[in-house]
């Protein structure tokens, strides 16, 4: 016979999240839909039931149950399942997922606390308007990273400098997460190699040996862009760049900071581009000599 399950909410700092209950041979059991894990940190079922369906080997099995407003049983997730798929989110960057783990990541099921949806419903409405309100706060923060995060990496950033850049955003919008901030930015640095690549002032000086001829950091620049290598990142300004399509295989971007505040993308160029910018700078110093004589 299929049991029914018991619709709870499990109260973790700003979170309120809905689960169902089962007891099953004396065990207390948190189960979830595939739904329910995913759009918590707002991604989509399918998300979550692809993760869940690759690691099924590491969690306890799905249980079919009634739930309440269904008129079948439906199978439901353990909340051990859950909480891997979250910690996944996390590692990558979900702003979301982050204060999530932070809240329930290292909780036993004793140490959560288990409300019954009738209880919650029945509590004072001003408390649930502001844990509401802070949650809506943390979801907007969560998106204007994530879709920013877009853009750096659409204009070539690298990922390593955009996910130090996401925890820091992270840690100015949600104080209360600097120390996971701090945390999660010193094992990317000690997980991770230096990035590597030379700036133009650099290729500079490389060229400047090899075609005997001093070569400048300037004419480097416009090199690269007679190349179509690189191009302006937007419309108007002229100090940061973007790597094209094509540049994208001699090149990286990171995220820089100047002494004067400016933050942007540094772009970072392989020793593989030196013999076109060679072959380039050699051609124009032809041509120019040729108009000369």
């Amino acid at each position: 016979m299929t049991a029914a399950a018991q619709k709870v909410i499990v109260k973790a700092d700003e979170f309120d999240i809905e689960t169902y209950q089962l007891i099953i041979d004396g065990r207390n059991l948190l189960l979830l839909t595939h739904r329910q894990i995913g759009e918590i940190v707002g991604k989509s079922k399918e998300a979550a039931q692809r993760f869940i369906k690759q690691h099924a080997n590491n969690f306890p099995p799905p249980v079919k149950a009634f739930i309440p407003d269904k008129p079948r049983p439906v199978p439901l997730t353990s909340w051990e399942a859950a909480v891997a798929y979250w910690q996944k989110q996390a590692e990558l960057g979900n702003a979301t997922a982050i204060a999530l783990i932070a809240a329930v990541g290292a909780k036993l099921l004793s140490e959560i606390e288990i409300i019954s949806d009738d209880e919650l419903n029945s509590t004072n409405s001003e408390p649930t308007q502001e844990i509401t309100a802070t949650k809506s706060e943390l979801q907007l923060i969560a998106e204007g990273i994530e879709l920013a995060s877009r853009w750096m990496e659409e204009a070539g950033v690298d990922q390593r400098a955009i996910a130090h850049w996401r925890l820091n955003q992270l840690r100015e919008k949600v104080p209360a997460l600097a120390e996971v901030s701090a945390s999660a930015q010193s094992f990317i640095a000690q997980n991770t190699t230096s990035p590597t690549g030379l700036i133009p002032s650099q290729l500079a000086e490389k060229l400047s040996e090899q075609l005997e001829r001093r070569i400048t950091a300037a004419q480097v620049n416009q090199a690269l862009h007679a190349l179509g290598l690189q191009d302006w990142a937007k419309p108007g300004k002229n100090r940061e760049r973007k790597l094209t399509d094509a540049g994208k295989q001699y090149g990286t971007a990171l995220l820089s900071t100047s002494k004067d505040g400016w933050q942007g993308a540094q772009l970072r160029w392989f020793e593989s581009v030196i013999p076109l910018l060679c072959q380039h700078l050699s051609a124009s110093k032809a041509l120019t000599e040729k108009h000369l004589a």
